[in-house]
């Protein structure tokens, strides 16, 4: 097992063996093989209680952090719910009764995240006077571009415009974005 701690002869932090694990411990070092004595501070793994939106549908459940990180919304983790894990993001932090953009992990009491994994994109395809409603379940990681000819529901059609969750409305021809971070997609049949 190796660790990062820093080396007295090297005089930076670098990787080390631990040779014997005991208070403090003996490491030798990866870049310069010196031998010396670290007291190694492990951090503490927390379970913080989530819960897993999942289109309409919530759950509760659990993701693991260490004490020492500090969580903000839009970061992404994996959530255990049951027998099941999904990737997630975190939409709203709880500390007490309060919500906060950003928080030690040491304070949370709640995360709100949404399944990043697997979404469901929503688009309106125009065609003349006449709009479409058309869904489908992509990865979260597929890729929409303004320009390209893209397929949702069924039905095939030219990218005109993206609205993001954030807001933004994404207009540029060449631009793109990810599913799991769009609101909604608008297009004109080609």
């Amino acid at each position: 097992m190796s660790i990062s701690v820093k080396c007295p002869v090297c005089g930076e932090e670098t990787d080390h063996e631990i040779l014997r694990d005991s208070e403090p411990a003996t490491v030798q070092c990866s870049e310069c093989s010196h031998i010396h004595r670290s007291i190694i501070k492990f951090p503490k793994v927390l379970a913080i209680r989530a819960v897993v939106s999942n289109e309409g549908e919530s759950s509760q459940g659990t993701i693991e952090l260490t004490d020492d990180e500090v969580v903000e919304i839009g970061n992404t983790f994996v959530a255990d719910v049951g027998d099941d894990i999904f990737g997630v993001e975190v939409t709203g932090i709880e500390v007490g009764p309060a919500r906060r953009r950003r928080a030690d992990t040491r304070e949370i009491t709640c995360l709100w995240t949404r399944v990043i994994d697997s979404v469901i994109v929503r688009a309106s395809l125009h065609k003349g006077a006449v709009t479409y409603p058309l869904y489908e379940q992509v990865d979260g990681e597929t890729v929409y571009t303004i320009g390209e000819i893209t397929s949702v529901g069924g039905r095939q059609f030219r990218v005109t415009r993206i609205k993001l969750r954030d807001g933004a409305l994404v207009r540029k021809p060449g631009s793109y974005a990810e599913a799991r971070f769009i609101k909604r997609i608008y297009g004109e049949r080609s």
